[in-house]
C-alpha cells in the first residue's frame, strides 16, 4: 500500500471517527495519566479528580513538548511539562507557567473521549455521531456478558509487519482456520457459522465448539462455567465481533479475548490482545493460563500468515483473486473500505443484512 493511502486512512479512519484506546481500568483512580497514539497523534488519557476519565492532545501548551513518555504510565495530582515546568489540573486548565503573567487560557487541548462497555474510546475530529449509533446493536449483542465489569488477566503486544487491514481481513474469515490453525480447529467447528445482523459499524458472527472442547484451549479443557446472562445455545458458541476500525471482540462463554490495532506505518501494525474474564473466576482463582496459551499461540500463527499476505500483495503484478462465501464478513468490510474510498469519508454506521462468519 502507498504511503500516500495510508495518509488518508489515517486522516479519515482513525482521526475522523472514534478509535479504541484500551480499558477504562487502566485508568485506576483520580490522577491516572497514560499515553496512547492515534492516527500518530498522541493523546494523553487522564482520570480527574471527580473521577470521570478526559482525554488530551499530549502536548504541553508552551512549546508542545510531551507531557507523558509515550508508553508510560504516571499517577499525579496534576499534569505536569518536564520540560519548562508548566502545570495543569487535572481537567486540562492551566495551574501554572513559571515567570508568566498571564497565560491561564492557556489549557490543554481536549479531545472528544467517551466510554462503552468498560472500553474508552477517543474522537480527534470532535465531529463523529455519538458513540452509541456507532455501536448500534453491538451493546444488545455483547449485553450477556456484562463487559463493564470484567476483569484483564493479561495482555500482550505484537509488532506485525502487515497492514492493519490485512490483520482485520484475516479476523473476519475462518476460510484459513482448517489449514493455519489445526490446534483451533481440533476445538472450534471451521464452517457452519452465522452471521449477527449488525446496525452499527461493526462485523461478526460465531461459530460452535466441537463437542469434544469445553472451552477455546490447546487442549479443550477449560473453566466449567458460562456466564449466567447466555442463553443455552450461546454457551457452546465462540463469538467475533469485529468493531471497526480497531477492536475486536472474541467472545467464549467463559471469557473475553480482545485485540485492538494501532497502524504503525503502510506496512506495520501494533496489536495489543488482552484477556477479560468475569469477576466470579477471577474471585476464585481460576487459573486463566488455558485462555492466554491458546490465543497467543492462534495470534502468532495469524501474525505469519498476515505478514506472508503483506509480502505477497506487495509484489508487482499480484491481483486479488475471488472470496469464497466463507469469506462473507471480509467483502463487507472491503465495501465498507471502499464506499469510505469513494466518498471520501469516513467508515459509516450502515446497517447490515450479514457480515459475519458465513453468508
Amino acid at each position: 500500500m502507498s504511503h500516500s493511502v495510508f495518509a488518508w486512512e489515517r486522516q479519515r479512519l482513525w482521526r475522523d471517527g472514534w478509535v479504541c484506546v484500551g480499558r477504562e481500568s487502566q485508568l485506576p483512580e483520580p490522577g491516572s495519566q497514560r499515553t496512547e497514539q492515534v492516527g500518530g497523534v498522541g493523546i494523553l488519557l487522564v482520570r480527574d479528580a471527580t473521577g470521570q476519565p478526559r482525554a488530551f492532545l499530549n502536548s504541553c501548551r508552551h512549546r508542545g513538548h510531551e507531557l507523558v513518555r509515550p508508553g508510560c504510565e504516571v499517577r499525579r495530582s496534576t499534569i505536569w511539562c518536564s520540560y519548562h515546568a508548566w502545570v495543569y489540573r487535572l481537567d486540562g486548565s492551566l495551574r501554572k507557567a513559571p515567570r508568566f503573567d498571564a497565560a491561564d487560557d492557556l489549557g490543554l487541548v481536549p479531545v472528544r473521549c467517551a466510554r462503552w462497555g468498560g472500553w474508552l474510546f477517543v474522537d480527534l475530529s470532535g465531529t463523529a455521531p455519538d458513540l452509541e449509533d456507532t455501536v448500534g446493536n453491538l451493546d444488545q449483542t455483547l449485553a450477556p456478558y456484562e463487559t463493564g465489569s470484567l476483569h484483564t488477566v493479561a495482555v500482550r503486544e505484537y509488532d506485525v509487519a502487515a497492514n492493519w487491514k490485512l490483520i482485520v481481513e484475516n479476523y473476519l474469515e475462518c476460510y484459513h482456520c482448517p489449514s493455519t490453525h489445526p490446534e483451533l480447529s481440533r476445538v472450534q467447528r471451521t464452517e457452519g457459522g452465522e452471521d449477527f445482523p449488525s446496525e452499527g459499524l461493526w462485523l461478526g458472527g460465531f461459530l460452535d465448539l466441537r463437542n469434544s472442547a469445553t472451552s477455546m484451549s490447546l487442549d479443550g479443557s477449560g473453566a466449567e462455567w458460562n456466564f449466567p446472562l447466555l442463553d443455552q445455545d450461546r454457551t457452546r458458541q465462540v463469538c467475533y465481533h469485529a468493531f471497526l476500525p480497531n477492536l475486536f471482540i472474541t467472545a467464549h462463554h467463559d471469557y473475553l479475548m480482545t485485540h485492538r490495532l494501532e497502524p504503525l506505518d503502510a506496512g506495520r501494525t501494533r496489536v495489543v490482545c488482552a484477556w477479560l474474564f468475569p469477576p466470579a473466576l477471577v474471585t476464585a482463582g481460576t487459573d486463566t493460563a488455558y485462555a492466554v496459551e491458546f490465543w497467543d499461540h492462534t495470534n502468532a500463527q495469524d501474525w505469519a500468515a498476515c505478514e506472508s499476505v503483506q509480502r505477497g500483495v506487495s509484489v508487482p503484478g499480484y491481483a486479488p483473486g475471488p472470496l469464497a462465501p466463507e469469506e462473507s464478513a471480509l467483502r463487507a468490510f472491503l465495501r465498507l473500505y471502499a464506499e469510505a474510498c469513494r466518498d471520501d469519508l469516513p467508515l459509516r454506521a450502515d446497517t447490515h443484512t450479514g457480515g459475519g462468519i458465513r453468508p
